[in-house]
């Protein structure tokens, strides 16, 4: 009993003392209205602000329930981050209907806006010529699942400016971050180079492992 309540005790006590991090973001493009671009809403624009690159909110596939957004052969629509320290997982799901034409890619950005490649961590080109998804900073590519709603998954660690991949809940490699960039996490981009529509759902940027790092390891060393 005494054990616990010195647990209790630990526990309060060092959440008082967590170091703040930045929050939290996800979206699931449930609340928007059906049909609704994404530039002005969420947070969300097109590239450079520019409403023609714009994407759509659809119910034709969803991950959860209602709504999906719809990327189609102009889409290049950005969240903009500005994140410069710490551990972070940026998670997306997405849905490529057989018969799909054309490339598509999801893109992390260390800086946004830009113009130069050099600024761009990360681009995963969803190619339909090849039918692989290539890893365009690193050297993997693996098929593209079809039909069916895949997680796409980067581990990003700002402190050693490196980055983990993941596809399908699988592992592919770990790479640099900045590329030559800044060492901070500008944007996530979703990006149609002229490809047929694709979906998009559940798209999130969470601190990685914030509490067992900051605060469980001292209260174990406490008790």
């Amino acid at each position: 009993m005494k054990n616990l309540l010195h647990l209790f005790v630990a526990v309060a006590t060092m959440m008082l003392f967590v170091p703040a991090v930045s929050a939290d973001w996800d979206d699931d493009f449930d609340s928007y209205v059906l049909g609704s671009g994404l530039h002005g809403q969420g947070n969300w624009e097109g590239w450079n602000n520019d409403p023609a690159f714009d994407a759509f909110v659809s119910d034709v596939q969803f991950s959860s329930s209602p709504h999906s957004v719809a990327i189609n052969p102009t889409s290049d629509i950005v969240q903009p981050f500005s994140e410069t320290s710490g551990e972070w997982v940026m998670t997306s799901w997405h849905y490529i209907p057989t018969g799909s034409t054309g490339d598509q890619y999801w893109i992390l950005c260390n800086s946004y806006p830009t113009a130069y490649s050099e600024d761009w961590s990360l681009q995963l080109k969803f190619e339909s010529a090849s039918g692989n998804m290539i890893i365009m900073e690193g050297s993997m590519a693996v098929p593209i699942v079809y039909d069916q709603w895949i997680e796409v998954k980067a581990e990003i660690n700002l402190g050693t400016d490196t980055q983990s991949i993941y596809y399908n809940g699988v592992f592919l490699e770990s790479i640099n971050w900045s590329s030559g960039g800044a060492i901070a996490i500008g944007c996530l981009d979703l990006f149609s180079d002229g490809g047929s529509t694709i979906y998009w759902d559940d798209c999130s940027l969470e601190v990685a492992g914030a509490l067992e790092q900051t605060t469980w390891g001292q209260i174990k060393t406490s008790l």
